[in-house]
């Protein structure tokens, strides 16, 4: 498998380091403030692993479409551009995988987090909440991870139908479920999910140890999207590794 990498940060890096690890050529690596991907060669690359700034999702999609390259983004913070993706996607007639997260054990844990919100929607003395913290040179919050999990759990309780992503002004409404963030040091990425009662809780963590994780991650997506067309997530791949 011979992929791009565009955006040479800190996952690209990462990404850059391990690739040989799981039989993958690094053939072009773009920065983040390179010129149009049209002009470079991407002749012989399988799939682009995309991991720079929100920004840039929605154009070097359409042009790595033109090109014939699917796709992995890696990158967050763009989500509400999704149905553009999607049109682009089906326009261009590539393969794109998406995820908030690429870490196996984080999906592990949207998958385990998503029972219990199943099982407490039957008990609504249990109120529920999500807190992620992460290095204080991230560029969103809350993070794309955080907001998977927010989702889940609306889609999961019936008793919530609203994400409060900001600081409460005063008390929170019954139905609203808040997501809060921190940022400081170089925290990789922590995430709490809590089943909070007057008798108990309930807590459920996902803390990275390095990013080793996420770049591992996003290769198995990019060796699973390859040669594939339409627009694909994370679930996905995960429901066809299952089954």
């Amino acid at each position: 498998m011979n992929i791009a990498l565009v955006g040479y940060g800190k996952m690209g890096k990462e990404i850059d380091r391990i690739a040989g690890d799981y039989g993958a050529t690094v053939g072009l690596r773009i920065d983040i403030d390179a010129p149009p991907l049209s002009e470079h060669d991407f002749t012989g690359i399988d799939t682009a692993i995309h991991f720079a700034i929100p920004s840039t999702v929605v154009p070097h999609v359409d042009e790595l479409g033109v090109l014939g390259v699917n796709i992995v983004i890696g990158t967050t913070g763009w989500y509400g551009e999704i149905e553009k993706i999607r049109n682009i996607t089906k326009e261009r007639n590539i393969g794109v995988l998406y995820g908030s997260n690429f870490s196996l054990g984080v999906n592990a844990f949207f998958y385990l987090v998503r029972k219990a919100g199943a099982l407490f929607n039957a008990f609504p003395e249990y109120d529920a909440f999500v807190h992620e913290t992460h290095h204080r040179e991230k560029i969103d919050a809350p993070s794309g991870t955080a907001l998977t999990l927010g989702n889940i759990l609306l889609k999961e309780l019936k008793r919530k139908s609203e994400l409060l992503t900001t600081v409460p002004e005063g008390k929170i409404k019954p139905e609203q479920l808040q997501i809060s963030s921190s940022r400081g040091g170089s925290v990789v990425g922590t995430h709490r999910v809590v089943f909070d009662s007057p008798s108990d809780y309930l807590e459920f963590t996902h803390s990275a140890k390095s990013r080793s994780g996420f770049a591992r991650g996003a290769l198995l997506a990019a060796e699973w999207i390859h040669g594939k067309k339409g627009f694909f997530t994370m679930d996905d791949l995960f429901a066809d590794v299952l089954r």
